[in-house]
């Protein structure tokens, strides 16, 4: 087993278990050895935990950081709970759940059969399709966001990192990425948080339980209708403003999403969506600066963020 060191988006250090297949199968037999393993994969490694498929029906996330938020995984456990038969679309349900040898929560889920939606398959529809799409990913949204739990005392601290977007804009907009960005760019999305500010101490958003990583490749398709039929990975689910499941379709898919979402009365939602998008765009050019990569790319989607 590897260690590996990972900088988060808010320079945070954490230590990463690097572990193959063998080591994650052991991992799952040893904490559920009532489990009997026909056949084991991985299916993906995200920043925190690893998701291995078995037996073709069971998905188990297994944390790969050493820190004690980034293990707890109860908050995935209560989410899938309480929308179970709540929304328009199927979610994973909950199979196993129990901590391993080691102190890791390790939980156990459903495995959504389909296709999973690509912006590869995306773009190969024609732009009536791609329209319809958008709109039902918009109504999803907004179902999602009706489900608020009656009791949040389990969410509550994810509540203020999230809500308050201008302590994360100031975060991701730091020295380091402010000295390679050209001052017209500084100037233009300091003016929007400037906006942004303005109008949330007057009217404040009302935040809503979000998905918070509701991008493409969360959802299941069903090439056959035409629909999205499943929504995965709820680690990131938190209350936040309804904007924070809109910034990965500004631009050319906001106007879809947002006549998909309906009207919930709030007339600033777009600039709180364009700012959303600002953000999340700073994110991962700060990322791209801690990684020693070329920003050159998440730059130019940050101009046409803002222009």
């Amino acid at each position: 087993m590897g260690k590996d060191i990972l900088f988060d988006s808010l320079c945070s250090i954490y230590i990463i278990n690097a572990m193959d297949e063998n080591q994650l199968k052991n991992v799952v037999q040893k904490t559920f050895p009532e489990i009997h393993i026909n056949n084991f994969s991985i299916l993906g490694s995200g920043k925190y935990a690893y998701a291995c498929l078995v037996n073709n029906n069971i998905v188990f996330k297994i944390p790969k950081v050493e820190d004690e938020y980034m293990n707890d995984q109860d908050k995935e456990v209560n989410i899938l709970q309480h929308l179970a038969n709540k929304l328009c679309i199927r979610i994973p349900e909950i199979l196993y759940s129990k901590h391993s040898a080691e102190g890791k929560h390790i939980i156990g889920e459903s495995f959504l059969s389909g296709l999973k939606y690509t912006q590869e398959l995306h773009d190969s529809f024609d732009e009536r399709m791609k329209s319809n799409i958008l709109q039902q990913i918009g109504r999803i949204m907004r179902n999602m966001h009706d489900c608020a739990p009656a009791d949040t005392t389990w969410l509550k601290r994810d509540v203020e990192t999230y809500v308050d977007n201008l302590d994360a804009f100031n975060g991701y907009c730091d020295k380091n990425v402010r000295n390679i960005l050209p001052k017209y760019i500084i100037n233009i999305a300091d003016n929007l948080a400037d906006k942004y500010k303005k109008i949330s101490s007057k009217y404040p958003a009302r935040p809503v339980f979000a998905h918070c990583d509701l991008h493409f490749g969360n959802m299941i398709f069903d090439c056959e209708t035409k629909q999205i039929t499943g929504l995965i990975d709820f680690g990131a689910a938190h209350y936040a403003e309804p904007a924070r499941d809109m910034h990965y379709y500004y631009g050319t898919g906001a106007k879809d999403i947002l006549i998909g979402y309906g009207d919930n009365g709030d007339v600033f939602l777009p600039i709180r969506q364009k700012f959303q998008s600002v953000i999340n765009i700073m994110c991962n050019i700060k990322e791209d600066l801690q990684n020693n990569k070329s920003p050159d790319k998440n730059i130019e989607k940050l101009k046409l963020c803002l222009f």
